[in-house]
């Protein structure tokens, strides 16, 4: 069973903008995804979807084996996510987000305590432990939905951009985790907009563009399909296609 099926899937908002269009992918079970697209691709979306706080507004979508629309409390419990919007509870310091995050999902605190403390210090947040998220900077605030996303011991990752604004250290630092993860089993669902990051994570890639997927395979087996070197320039040309350019 694939961890992630999409079929036919429309995304529909309030005036009739089409922000999915007819969307079909499949995730495998142990694979790091990748989700490449401009701004206003519909990779949000998606994400969206997946993780639970959207209803598609037609097709079907299987996450983990369940409809998202009707087994979403289920869901929930099995993924770890990072939303592009901050999430954070700005009533709680940085342990306190992580300490309630953990409650929430039955975790002991003899369990929960010690592994809130190696994220903090393997994040670099141990020295802002105590301090008021809504005085984080943007990068620090990442660090923390990032440590959330791990704490609980999900088995599917669903990532929108999670390194945006993390410096270069702490970025190698996640990618290391992430492949950590998948290689203990997990499957992880990565949007990002950093190509050198798709290629040297991703075991396939998808790129959509205006709410469909106009391709998907392996960086390699892309950039050798359309000609190209590398991913970035395989993303380049297929924009350029794409506009008739």
């Amino acid at each position: 069973m694939d961890a992630i099926a999409v079929d036919g899937l429309d995304v529909v908002y309030a005036g009739g903008h089409k922000a999915v269009d007819g969307l079909s992918l499949s995730v495998r079970r142990g694979e790091i995804f990748g989700l490449l697209g401009a701004n206003g691709a519909g990779k949000t979306s998606l994400i969206k979807i997946l993780a639970t706080l959207l209803r598609p507004s037609a097709g079907r979508v299987r996450v983990l084996g369940r409809d998202p629309a009707a087994g979403a409390d289920a869901i929930k419990r099995r993924l770890g996510v990072v939303p592009q919007d901050n999430n954070l509870d700005v009533d709680l310091d940085v342990r306190g987000n992580l300490h309630f995050h953990c409650r929430y999902f039955g975790l002991a605190r003899s369990e929960y305590r010690p592994a809130v403390e190696r994220w903090l210090a393997t994040l670099g947040l141990a020295d802002k432990a105590g301090a008021e998220v809504m005085h984080l900077s943007g990068g620090s605030k990442r660090k923390v939905m990032l440590a959330k996303a791990f704490l609980t011991g999900p088995e599917l990752l669903v990532l929108d951009e999670p390194t945006t604004g993390l410096d270069p250290e702490i970025r190698a630092v996640l990618w290391r985790h992430i492949r950590d993860f998948r290689a203990q089993g997990g499957t992880v669902f990565l949007s990002t907009h950093h190509m050198e990051e798709a290629e040297r994570l991703c075991d396939r890639v998808a790129v959509m563009r205006r709410g469909r997927l106009i391709a998907c395979d392996t960086p390699r087996a892309l950039a050798a399909a359309h000609g190209q070197e590398s991913l970035e320039e395989t993303f380049q040309h297929l924009a350029a296609r794409e506009t008739g350019s």
